[in-house]
C-alpha cells in the first residue's frame, strides 16, 4: 500500500504509453496496488462483433471472457445495467440498489465469482460522441482493498480510457487533437477543478464573481467537446496544459 503515495507516476506513465500493451501493464499494476486482482475496462459493445475503434484491456481470466462471449453474459450484465445509470464509481453490493436483480443476473454473478470476481467496484466512463464504457476493478478478498481505492479508482479508470483513446486514435491513422488555447485564469480554473473546488470555491479563490467563475469552467468544457469536469482536467493534463503537481500542490 506504500505505492499509493505514487499514485501520480502510474499518471505519468499512461500518459505517456506509445503501446496499448503498456497501458495494460500499468492498469495491472495500478488494479494490484489498490488492493484488487483483476481489472476490465472498455466500451460496452457487442463483444462478439465489436466495433473496430472499441476500447478493451482486462487480465481478467481467459476463461471466463471466453465464457462470458459463448453465453453473451455482457447483453445482460447487472454491472453495465448500473453504470448505465450512474455517474459516480459503485461498489458491486450496492446493485440491488439501482436495478431490479433477475434469476438471470444472479446467475452471471454467481458464476463470476467462481473465476474470483467475488466483490469490486466499477466506475462508469461516458465520453461525448463515444460509446459508452467502463472500468471495474475486482477481487477474491475485499479486506485487502485500499482504503482510498473508490477515489482512486475514478482517477485511474478516467486516465486510462483517455490515453486508450488518443493511442486507438494513432491506431487509426488519425492525427493528434489540437491542445486549446487556455488563458492564465482558465489555466488556474482547471487546477481548482482539479482540486474539487465548486463554482462558488473557484469564485472566492480566484476573485471573481461566481458568474465569471461557471464561465471559466464551461468554456474549458466546451473547448474539450462538453466533457465533464473531471475528464475536462484529465485531458487538460495529457495535453500539459497543467500538471498533477499543479493540483497536488497547495
Amino acid at each position: 500500500m506504500d505505492r499509493v503515495k505514487d499514485f501520480d507516476k502510474f499518471i505519468d506513465r499512461m500518459r505517456d504509453a506509445r503501446d496499448i500493451s503498456v497501458l495494460d501493464d500499468v492498469m495491472d499494476e495500478i488494479t494490484r496496488v489498490l488492493g484488487f486482482d483483476q481489472f476490465a475496462l472498455g466500451h460496452h459493445v457487442d463483444l462478439v462483433r465489436p466495433p473496430s475503434n472499441a476500447i478493451r484491456l482486462t487480465n481478467y481470466d481467459p476463461s471466463w471472457i471466453n465464457e462470458s462471449l459463448e453465453q453473451r453474459f455482457f447483453a445482460d450484465d447487472p454491472v453495465h445495467a448500473v453504470s448505465a445509470r450512474l455517474m459516480r464509481p459503485f461498489r458491486w453490493d450496492e446493485l440491488s440498489d439501482h436495478i431490479k436483480m433477475t434469476e438471470h443476473h444472479h446467475r452471471i454473478l454467481d458464476r463470476a465469482r467462481t473465476f474470483g470476481l467475488i466483490g469490486g467496484l466499477t466506475v462508469p466512463v461516458r465520453l461525448t460522441g463515444e460509446f459508452e464504457g467502463s472500468c471495474s476493478f475486482a477481487t477474491s478478498d475485499l479486506s485487502r482493498v485500499h482504503s482510498l481505492a473508490l477515489a482512486l479508482s475514478h482517477t485511474a479508470a478516467t486516465f486510462a480510457f483517455e490515453g486508450a483513446r488518443r493511442l486507438m486514435r494513432q491506431m487509426d491513422g488519425k492525427g493528434a487533437e489540437p491542445v486549446p488555447d487556455f488563458t492564465t485564469k482558465q489555466r488556474e480554473m482547471l487546477i481548482l477543478v482539479g482540486r474539487g473546488k465548486t463554482d462558488g470555491e473557484i469564485a472566492d479563490l480566484m476573485g471573481v464573481s461566481r458568474r465569471m467563475a461557471h464561465e471559466h469552467v464551461e468554456s474549458g468544457r466546451r473547448a474539450y467537446g462538453n466533457a465533464q469536469r473531471t475528464l475536462m482536467v484529465i485531458r487538460a493534463v495529457f495535453d500539459g496544459v497543467v500538471t498533477f503537481a499543479d493540483i497536488l500542490r497547495r
